[in-house]
């Protein structure tokens, strides 16, 4: 098939580089002329695991131009996917998707063939029916569903894992204006799928919810676990781990995003929870579950904040590993790493930071405040406190004894994981995410015992501490 993709941004590249992996001829567009030169030479300047070694392999079935009018012209179908940024009201702007609209409207009025248009684009419920597709209308002066079809197919793939999931979905969501479009969309994915997922058909508003709500149902699922976690951590002989694993295993709730840890973040979830809760808002809805869903994920960096706060005052060095919002990308945007810095400058600690990828965009995102570190262990160089954010493998593989070594004298771990349960520290209190943990005997940062001091900056509420394990690490 002849594949227009419009925006060749995280997610376009890497779906246009998955249909050409398959054989479809692929026309790339995109108005950032330096970003088609750098693709046309060879280059790949998006990161994102294993785009760029498929991309090698697929550039003879792909061109790439700034002309949308072309593409469309010498293609059966055209997929949009460009941003739709979240206005201040949380609502998604289409400001993107008119743009495109308006420059290959005129090359959909000159085609005599039937093109079908795919938005896949997270946009609000009823805006293809009510907003595109009459702007197609208009431009073309041609009938949607007759001259022209209109599909609404999102991507359920997350950065960092994005051609995976591309290649191996749950779901393949089509919403369409009409049969001929439908049935032409579910070809196309049907021969690109590496798995056999199910492939949801219907119109074009239930698709826009469907979207919209799944990520909503799956931050449910990871700001329950962590509410979960933080009443573990105050029952003795909790687990988190223990508890999850076997409630995931009853197939009405499934074992994925159910686990204690950090909130969600990055450039999805956050905004998705906020436009459906405008959406309800429209269609007069008062909604509870999702405002508690955010006010619980909120909940997770003030825990950290108290644990840190329990142990030591300002102008104490903090030690954060793991910035960006997920492992295997350097995204920061709305990451919760990223915000306990920012909280902990405010109130005066010295922090140390290391992240393999996200380095330059935390550098950004705290205006060069707190200190950027090449390894984990010069992160850790004199803290009274190192916490485990975002599990990257790297992690899991530190020698624990150097780690120490670089700390101040009797440091804190926090893992916010579990990455390092069952191991032997020397110097480290231990204090996992999500599991009880038996009080110390020592002192706070006040002389107070350290199961009951309190924080500098607020009354926290007295959390149990962990036993200082003394057996070496082999």
């Amino acid at each position: 098939m002849n594949i227009a993709s419009i925006g060749l941004g995280k997610l376009g590249l890497c779906s246009a580089v998955c249909f050409a992996s398959k054989g479809h001829r692929v026309i790339g567009v995109d108005s950032n002329a330096s970003h088609i030169d750098a693709l046309n030479d060879g280059q790949c300047l998006v990161d994102e695991p294993g785009l760029a070694a498929l991309l090698a392999e697929s550039r003879r079935c792909m061109e790439f131009t700034d002309d949308g009018t072309y593409a469309v012209l010498n293609s059966d179908i055209t997929l949009i996917t460009v941003p739709t940024p979240s206005n201040p009201d949380g609502r998604f702007s289409n400001a993107y998707v008119e743009t495109v609209l308006d420059r290959v409207g005129p090359a959909l009025k000159a085609k005599k063939t039937f093109h079908v248009v795919g938005v896949v684009s997270t946009v609000m419920p009823g805006t293809c029916e009510h907003v595109l597709k009459p702007t197609l209308e208009k431009l073309t002066g041609k009938v949607c569903g007759r001259d022209f079809g209109l599909i609404y197919n999102p991507e359920f793939v997350a950065l960092g894992s994005v051609i995976r999931d591309f290649l191996h979905p749950d779901m393949v969501l089509i919403g369409a204006s009409d049969d001929r479009s439908a049935r032409l969309a579910r070809q196309l994915y049907a021969s690109v799928v590496e798995s056999h997922p199910h492939c949801a058909m219907m119109n074009l508003t239930n698709a826009e919810i469907t979207k919209l709500s799944l990520n909503c149902y799956v931050t449910m699922k990871i700001s329950f676990a962590n509410e979960l976690a933080a009443v573990c951590e105050r029952i003795p002989g909790a687990d988190i781990d223990v508890v999850t694993g076997a409630i995931g295993a009853d197939s009405r709730v499934g074992r994925k995003y159910l686990k204690g840890g950090l909130g969600f973040g990055g450039p999805c979830f956050p905004r998705d929870n906020l436009a459906f809760q405008r959406c309800a808002e429209d269609a007069g809805v008062q909604v509870h579950l999702s405002p508690n869903v955010v006010k619980v994920n909120g909940a997770v960096v003030e825990r950290l904040l108290d644990m840190i706060g329990e142990r030591v005052g300002p102008g104490s060095t903090v030690a954060l590993l793991g910035l960006s919002y997920k492992p295997g990308t350097h995204v920061v945007e709305e990451s919760q790493p990223v915000v306990l810095a920012e909280r902990l400058l405010e109130d005066g600690y010295v922090v140390r930071m290391h992240d393999p990828k996200a380095a330059p965009g935390v550098s950004e995102a705290l205006q060069g405040r707190g200190i950027l570190c090449d390894d984990p262990y010069e992160a850790a160089t004199g803290a009274s406190v190192v916490v485990m954010l975002t599990n990257w493998p790297e992690y899991e593989q530190l020698n624990i004894s150097r780690l120490e070594e670089r700390t101040g004298s009797m440091p804190l771990l926090v893992d916010c994981w579990r990455a390092y349960k069952g191991t032997a520290f020397k110097k480290f209190a231990y204090r996992p995410f999500g599991t009880w943990t038996r009080p110390t005997g020592g002192t706070g940062h006040d002389g107070r015992p350290d199961i009951a001091y309190q924080d500098n900056r607020r009354r926290a509420p007295v959390l149990e501490r962990t036993t200082l394990q003394h057996s070496a690490l082999t």
